[in-house]
């Protein structure tokens, strides 16, 4: 009698225990199935501004966008500590301001099809200002968001904006090789834009049309013509003479280009005087 009393009451805690188990999957079966609907970040139904503490759709297709971007976290519609920590790690990825706070540019980024309004102002205008806002990360048409690599050819396909680098990794002038990169950028392959492929995307947004179409720095030269006093928005040529240029600019004053300038950088803001031997500022 003994040994079968022990017998039931064994039987009887794990029955408990597996009953207690069966609880616990359901419940957290029941929080994960509990997530907010997605809704779209851009849409008027998310506030301006996504933050730590809010729970809601805004926060489960931000959560699942993180995830297509490489976090691993888990999609419950809450804005944790883990989501923080997300948010952060893709800012500082994508060359956007490191609060943790989800604001009109990393949407933009992480949607990747929410574009800021047009500058306003002439051409000239709004050529700086299409090029700082690329150099800054938003995204713009042919672009998600994020920090554009430089990338020999890229920018050159039938449609401005950055695309695939078409270059060799054993030197020569179509180098990829960076020693000081090692090969994290630019390589064979990588959406990007070179210095002429960065000119022509950010033209072609500031007048509306493929101002110099596929064609590298030499085309670009050729349709543009020389000023001896340049202005924000001109283009500044490098190399032995008019005739071969080597590298090109967008000049925005104070002896300051912004430009893709080799292997191994992103679209960012030079001194004029990095970029090799001077041939003068162009406008078109």
């Amino acid at each position: 009698m003994k040994l079968r009393s022990r017998i039931a009451r064994l039987e009887i805690v794990a029955a408990t225990a597996v009953a207690l188990t069966g609880v616990g999957l359901a419940a957290g079966t029941a929080n994960a199935a509990s997530a907010p609907a997605p809704i779209k970040l851009t849409s008027a139904q998310c506030p301006a501004d996504i933050s730590s503490g809010q729970h809601s759709g805004c926060v489960t297709e931000l959560q699942e966008l993180l995830n297509k971007n490489g976090a691993h976290i888990a999609v419950d519609g809450d804005f944790g500590p883990a989501t923080l920590a997300a948010v952060k790690s893709y800012q500082s990825g994508h060359g956007l301001s490191v609060d943790g706070i989800v604001g009109p540019d990393t949407k933009a980024a992480l949607d990747g099809t929410s574009t800021p309004p047009p500058p306003t102002g002439g051409g000239q205008s709004k050529v700086v200002d299409f090029a700082r806002a690329i150099e800054s990360g938003k995204a713009e048409r042919g672009w998600g968001g994020g920090r554009v690599p430089y990338g020999w050819d890229g920018g050159h396909t039938a449609s401005p904006g950055p695309s695939p680098a078409d270059c060799a990794a054993d030197g020569g002038d179509q180098a990829c090789y960076n020693a000081t990169a090692h090969h994290t950028l630019g390589h064979n392959g990588q959406i990007s834009v070179d210095c002429s492929g960065f000119v022509r995307w950010v033209y072609s947004l500031a007048y509306g049309r493929d101002v110099f179409g596929p064609d590298g720095t030499s085309g670009q030269i050729a349709k543009t013509h020389r000023v001896s006093s340049p202005a924000a928005g001109d283009l500044v040529f490098f190399g032995s003479n008019a005739g071969s240029p080597e590298h090109v600019g967008i000049y925005i004053g104070g002896g300051k280009m912004i430009d893709a300038l080799d292997t191994g950088t992103y679209v960012e803001t030079d001194s004029v005087s990095t970029g090799g031997r001077l041939i003068g500022y162009y406008r078109f």
